[in-house]
């Protein structure tokens, strides 16, 4: 059964302005920002039994150096043009042996990444801007994910409004996308999408999809079905609408139409007070992903003669309070129920980044498997009102109950803990240090005959310009 979505276009009026005077005073005018940053990953495993690893218990690690440049004019009749490059570098030394090598900051060959990310022209007029090229969007499921040295960018235009009272608009159509680094971490044999393969399922689960090509621009097709398809398709096309008219209350709905694949709508509600001294927040979310026009995914997944359907739903809360004194709690929960004989069994598909927005741990992103029940409990202590120091320092749960159709390794069920330590440290405005420390107890678990648990540390060093 093919499911239709209607995207909504709205008519905008003109109206031009000028800024600079010259061509000239507008280049001479222009920005440049940037980052320097540092990021380094220790990860050990314990592979347990079944998997055939040899040593089954070993460390390995990865530090690179890179960061971004961007530059954008001033306006110019209401015209501005950017551009932002992108690099990361292995730093330290290759070790003849692989397993010691975490190659997810810098590529599995360490010769790094340097790309352009963002070269673009925009328009900006009334309340209307329009931005065409290579640029950074934020949406529920196509967004930076920058968890490590390169994040997700995509080539395409946006229009933005904000016209109507407490209300902004956005339209855009994305038709290619950089992935970022984390892709790295799960290997997809020949970009291909074959349904039998846990890594090409987890790729989707996860947030990339098997047709990743990290730091180059690849088609939405290519990235969602693999570099092996015949198929093409229009891209993706998305609207959002976002209306803040009540005090304190944030309302939002988004429409994410990837063309004869699926559509996604997410519908997104927060609520942001102070009770006496007593700063709160609380927010719902509700997704559901339905295949459209040809189906090209539900195709992919046919292994028994009969296409699947797309059919996956999603929702969840969180509530966050935190003291003038700088101590908070942060409360949040994720449910993804099964949809058994669907593409992955009701997991959440995932290839241009962003996931479900309450849930995303250092270690395991297993909210979006289908059959799971998620929960994070965590505590957070800024030391500066106590102290003037610019340190946050956070304790995290997380408790992933994992049910058999969960669309990563269907069959299996179980539970994956995580404890997370984060420390942020804010040395200056410009320069901020990070250490994070994961321990992950059964990430995967076979019932007992494979079974996959890791700890890892992170050290990042941010210096913006």
């Amino acid at each position: 059964m093919r499911k239709r979505s209607l995207v909504l276009a709205t008519i905008l009026g003109l109206t031009t302005f000028a800024s600079a005077d010259s061509l000239e005073e507008a280049f001479k005018e222009g920005k440049v920002q940037g980052e320097l940053k540092s990021f380094y990953i220790n990860r050990t495993y314990d592979w347990g039994s079944g998997f055939g690893k040899n040593p089954s218990n070993y460390t390995r690690d990865g530090l690179s150096l890179g960061g971004h440049l961007g530059y954008k004019t001033a306006a110019y009749y209401g015209f501005d043009v950017g551009a932002t490059f992108y690099t990361t570098n292995k730093a330290d030394h290759k070790s003849s042996n692989p397993d010691k090598n975490d190659n997810t900051p810098f590529g599995s060959d360490a010769k790094g990444y340097s790309l352009l990310g963002e070269a673009y022209i925009s328009y900006s007029f009334d309340k209307t801007s329009i931005r065409v090229g290579r640029q950074s969007i934020n949406t529920p499921f196509a967004a930076p994910n920058n968890f490590r040295m390169l994040p997700n960018t995509f080539e395409g235009v946006v229009i933005k409004n904000s016209n109507l009272s407490d209300t902004t608009l956005e339209l855009g159509h994305i038709t290619k996308v950089q992935t970022n680094g984390f892709a790295n971490s799960v290997p997809v044999a020949n970009s291909t999408l074959d349904p039998n393969n846990a890594n090409a399922r987890l790729s989707l689960l996860y947030g990339f999809g098997p047709g990743y090509k990290v730091g180059e621009f690849t088609s939405i097709s290519d990235v969602y079905l693999g570099k092996t398809n015949n198929k093409s398709t229009a891209g993706m096309t998305y609207l959002n609408a976002t209306y803040t008219g009540f005090d304190g209350i944030k309302l939002e709905l988004w429409d994410q139409y990837i063309h004869d694949i699926m559509n996604i709508v997410v519908a997104k509600a927060s609520y942001k007070a102070k009770l006496s001294d007593i700063n709160t927040f609380a927010s719902l979310f509700y997704t559901k992903q339905d295949d459209v026009g040809d189906n090209l995914l539900g195709k992919a997944f046919n292994t028994t003669g009969r296409d699947k359907d797309v059919d996956a739903s999603q929702y969840g809360a969180m509530f966050k309070a935190s003291l003038e004194s700088g101590l908070g709690i942060d409360l949040r929960y994720v449910n993804t129920p099964a949809s058994k004989g669907s593409v992955l069994d009701g997991g959440i598909v995932n290839a241009l980044g962003g996931a479900n927005p309450f849930i995303i741990s250092q270690g395991a992103l297993h909210a979006n498997l289908g059959d799971t029940t998620s929960i994070m409990l965590g505590v957070d202590y800024h030391f500066k009102p106590l102290t003037g120091i610019d340190l946050l320092s956070m304790v995290k749960y997380f408790e992933y109950d994992i049910g058999k159709y969960n669309g990563y390794q269907s069959g299996y069920e179980w539970k994956t803990k995580e404890v997370d330590l984060d420390f942020i440290y804010q040395v200056t405005s410009d320069f901020k240090l990070q250490a994070r420390a994961s321990f992950t107890k059964d990430w995967l678990d076979l019932g007992g005959t494979k079974k996959l648990s890791f700890n890892e540390y992170r050290l990042i060093a941010y210096y913006k310009f």
